[in-house]
């Protein structure tokens, strides 16, 4: 699961040096473990390599930030403003401590550091769940914002939920559904020795 901390730093604030360094190593996973997501990628990296790093962080804000095409906040896009959302943000912060990852300036249900915990989780049955119960919910969710729309971040978002379907497929839990109820027990179940550290039964 390593992969995904270099999948991570394309969906952070820019930075252009790193997201160009990050850009080859994503290329080179996705040519040798995903061929068919490769030549997808090409466009997200040639929007890099052509735009200077003002351009770069100006069109992520617009993408990303406050009112904006798409939030990245994982507890948001499946919870909005419910109360599920505290409940889960304190319940994945618990999770981030325990993994000792730095989440930076952002929030723990950001999707990069949710993509940079699942490989230092040392239960990998809760890294799977997490992945396939929540993670792939909320991307999916996140590409129905651009909807006729045309941005790189969709074809990049688009290439993540690919590599974490491939990577997580026919596993035995319920993957969560946003505005249905009782469609899944893992934020009931996430937990670490046993212990729940998920949000309650709704």
């Amino acid at each position: 699961m390593k992969h995904y901390t270099e999948i991570a730093v394309l969906f952070t604030y820019p930075k252009k040096n790193v997201l160009k360094d990050a850009t080859i190593i994503v290329k080179t996973i996705l040519k040798n473990n995903y061929p068919s997501f490769s030549q997808k990628f090409d466009n997200f990296i040639e929007f890099v390599d052509s735009n200077t790093q003002n351009k770069l962080q100006e069109y992520y804000l617009k993408t990303f930030d406050i009112q904006a095409s798409c939030c990245l906040d994982v507890g948001y896009v499946l919870f909005g403003e419910d109360y599920k959302r505290g409940e889960f943000l304190v319940n994945i912060l618990n999770e981030q401590k325990k993994a000792e990852n730095n989440c930076g300036t952002e929030l723990a249900d950001h999707l990069p550091n949710m993509l940079t915990l699942l490989p230092k989780i040392n239960d990998k049955n809760l890294a799977q769940e997490l992945a396939y119960s929540v993670i792939i919910p909320a991307v999916k969710e996140m590409l129905k914002n651009f909807i006729d729309k045309v941005n790189v971040y969709k074809e990049l978002l688009d290439t993540l939920l690919n590599v974490l379907e491939t990577d997580f497929n026919n596993l035995n839990y319920k993957q969560y559904e946003v505005l249905n109820k009782d469609k899944t027990n893992f934020l009931n179940n996430i937990n670490c020795n046993n212990k729940s550290c998920g949000v309650k039964q709704f």
